[in-house]
């Protein structure tokens, strides 16, 4: 790559992480602050980086952060002393969410012993 496309490939991973920033912590002015400066920070210190290898690494793990910002990270409000509002965006946070369910004792063993069938304790160890 020349330097001029890898330069362009840093800012366009720049501004998505930021963009990400932007809907990670929408509303939230403290984390919007500190996000940003963290960002602009890590991205200052990397600046005379000139080895195209670690440009590269350094660019797939700013896209990796960007990503975890989209897909894993919620927004948590208080609404008393013990209760908390998760502001979910459905666009964004799309893994499956499955409620908890308390077992009786007999359908906890009967788990548990589907569970030691399925398991590899019963074979050998190749060191063995």
């Amino acid at each position: 790559m020349s330097s001029n496309e890898v330069r362009k490939k840093v800012l366009t991973t720049f501004k998505l992480v930021h963009r990400a920033r932007l809907l990670c912590f929408k509303n939230d002015n403290q984390m919007l602050s500190a996000a940003k400066h963290q960002i602009n920070e890590e991205f200052k210190k990397n600046k005379t980086v000139s080895d195209p290898v670690v440009v590269q690494k350094l660019i797939t793990f700013a896209q990796d952060v960007e990503h975890e910002l989209l897909t894993q990270v919620v927004q948590a409000e208080r609404v008393n002393e013990t209760k908390f509002k998760l502001n979910l965006d459905p666009e964004r946070h799309t893994l499956e969410n499955i409620p908890y369910a308390e077992l009786d004792d007999e359908t906890y063993k009967k788990w548990k012993e589907e569970k030691k069938k399925r398991s590899k304790k019963n074979e050998k160890c190749c060191c063995d």
